[in-house]
Parts: structure tokens; C-alpha cells; sequence
């Protein structure tokens, strides 16, 4: 066994695709029919290449492939990986025969892989277990490809993807009962989505500004008995950020930070940094030749702790 390892995060997320009309399926379903038309040898080659950027002219482009795709375990489980393509890559690739091009060691400069593994449920959505690669693809990434692939043969619509969460935002707004601080840095590029904060909207339209940290710390102020008093006004205003957040699970995409401190029902107090709020698992790949790791341990190191996850609602990290 070698004593030197690759280092793997992963997050999780539930895939809900819908079918257009007069045709029926499960997301599950749906999903494989869409991985199947992707392995078929005769899928065009110029279709392979998605430019998530293509439609944007001051934006350096953003090509997405993916590069493969392997049933296992009489179809219930997936593995597969995407390419982000650099933009130094070269121009004679095109489309053409770009699997056998990017599988050539010379060419693996040009790429950046994220791998990933799809459970397939009968009565659920599909689950998703997607590496981070801060370099790479992005789960995004991995819904825009799949979202244009089936609408380019029509064989599903309205795909969404939702991340799994260590604490969710229901369980929050069941738990948070008083608040003390919270800190808010808002997307440049989002300030017109913030329909939740009256007076933040009227501080983009009256200043103009382009970036924004909001923090907001109330006074912990304890009563007769001993007790933090509630703040009204401020858990108030948390609730209905988490609100906001449960309306539509893009929102977050608009925060680049949010932070909140709260006192919970047990009177515990809990820092909570929503931006790390994914269900994580850290995963350790064993090196052949302290250089490369076996695609067979792999996809049993990925593929137990995918299992020991839908099995116990916690990956192996949690615990």
C-alpha cells in the first residue's frame, strides 16, 4: 500500500430533471437517458464541447466536455468526469475527436477534471456526488452541461440541481431563537436580487457601489434571570434571510460571504458560516508510484463513502 496520497473534497446534491410534454419518466430516468446519449458512438463530435460562455462577449470562454461516463452496479451508480478546457489550449482540437485528444498524456496541461459519482434511485431524485476542484468544473458546470445536452435532443427540461446542507434552512429557522451578529458580503455582479433588504437596495441605487460587507452586531444584553434577552428586531431581520435563502436555492449564488452568530433552543450559542454549510466529505486516494492513483481504488474509496452517506445521512468527515 503506498504511503503517499491524493487528497479529494467532495459535496453532495439531489438532481430533479422534467420531461417535456407528452413524455413521462423519473428524474432518475431521465438522467441516464441523457448520460446514454452521451456513450452512444455515433453522438456528433461538435456538439461535445459546451462554451458556458458563448453567448458572452467581454467573458473569457468557459469549455466544458465531459470526457466519460461508466455504469456500475447493474446501472444504479455512475462514474464519470468533466474537462474544463483551458483557453491556451490548442485551437486544432475543434470538437473533433476531442476524448482521444484530451486522453493523451501531452495534452492533460490543457484540462482541468472534476470527477464525479451519480446514485439513481427509483423513487428519488438522483444523488450526486461532485469532487471540488477550485481549478476545475464546478457542480454548475455539470448541471449547464447536462441541462443544454438535453435540450439539444429534447430529452428532458427544467434541470436543477440542490446542495445538500449540513444544517438546512428549515432546521435553522426551527432553531434560531435569538441573534447576535451577522456579516454580509454581497456578489457585485447580484445587488439588483437583494429584494429581501429594502435599505440595501436603496444603498445600491443611491451610492452606486459596486461591493458591499454589511455586519451587524447586537448587543447581548442578559436579563433578570440571567438570560440573553431577545433581540426581536434582529432575529427578525435573520429570519427572514434565511427566508429569502429557502425561497429560491440560487439566492446563496448572490452572497460571496454570510456569516450569522445565534443562540439556539437549547441556549447554545452557534457560529454558522452558510458559504461552508455543504455536507463535505474528505477523501484520501492511495498513489501508484507516488504519481497517479488506480482508478479501481478510486472508485472504491468514492463509491463506499457514497454508499455509507445515503446509508447514514453523514459522510465519514461529519463523524
Amino acid at each position: 500500500m503506498s504511503n503517499t496520497f491524493a487528497s479529494f473534497e467532495f459535496n453532495y446534491a439531489s438532481i430533479s430533471l422534467k420531461p417535456y410534454s407528452g413524455n413521462n419518466g423519473t428524474s432518475s430516468r431521465l438522467l441516464k437517458d441523457i448520460i446514454q446519449k452521451l456513450l452512444e458512438e455515433d453522438f456528433p463530435n461538435d456538439k461535445r464541447i459546451i462554451d458556458r460562455h458563448e453567448n458572452r462577449t467581454t467573458t473569457i470562454k468557459r469549455k466544458l466536455v465531459i470526457i466519460s461516463n461508466t455504469f456500475e452496479k447493474k446501472g444504479i451508480r455512475c462514474f464519470g468526469k468533466i474537462a474544463l478546457i483551458k483557453n491556451k489550449a490548442p485551437l486544432i482540437w475543434g470538437g473533433k475527436d476531442i476524448i482521444e485528444e484530451i486522453e493523451k498524456e501531452t495534452n492533460k496541461q490543457f484540462i482541468e477534471i472534476t470527477n464525479y459519482s451519480i446514485h439513481f434511485n427509483d423513487n428519488a431524485d438522483p444523488v450526486i456526488m461532485c469532487e471540488f476542484n477550485n481549478e476545475g468544473p464546478r457542480l454548475s458546470d455539470i448541471e449547464y452541461y447536462i441541462r443544454q445536452i438535453a435540450r439539444e435532443f429534447r430529452l428532458a427540461k427544467n434541470i436543477q440541481t440542490s446542495i445538500h446542507l449540513k444544517t438546512t434552512y428549515d432546521q435553522l429557522d426551527r432553531d434560531i431563537q435569538n441573534i447576535f451578529g451577522v456579516t454580509v458580503k454581497v456578489n457585485s455582479a447580484a445587488n439588483n436580487k437583494f429584494d429581501w433588504l429594502k435599505a440595501l437596495k436603496n444603498l445600491n441605487d443611491d451610492s452606486g457601489f459596486k461591493d458591499v460587507r454589511l455586519e451587524f452586531i447586537y448587543n447581548r444584553k442578559k436579563d433578570i434571570n440571567g438570560k440573553y434577552a431577545r433581540n426581536i428586531r434582529g432575529t427578525d431581520f435573520a429570519r427572514g434571510l434565511i427566508s429569502w435563502l429557502r425561497k429560491d436555492k440560487y439566492n446563496i449564488d448572490y452572497l460571496d460571504d454570510l456569516k450569522m452568530t445565534y443562540q439556539n433552543n437549547d441556549d447554545d450559542i452557534i457560529e454558522l458560516d452558510f458559504l461552508k454549510n455543504k455536507v463535505i466529505s474528505n477523501l484520501q486516494i492511495p498513489l501508484f508510484d507516488e504519481k497517479i492513483y488506480r482508478s479501481v481504488d478510486f472508485k472504491l474509496i468514492v463509491g463506499g463513502e457514497f454508499n455509507f452517506y445515503l446509508e447514514n445521512g453523514v459522510t465519514t468527515t461529519n463523524i
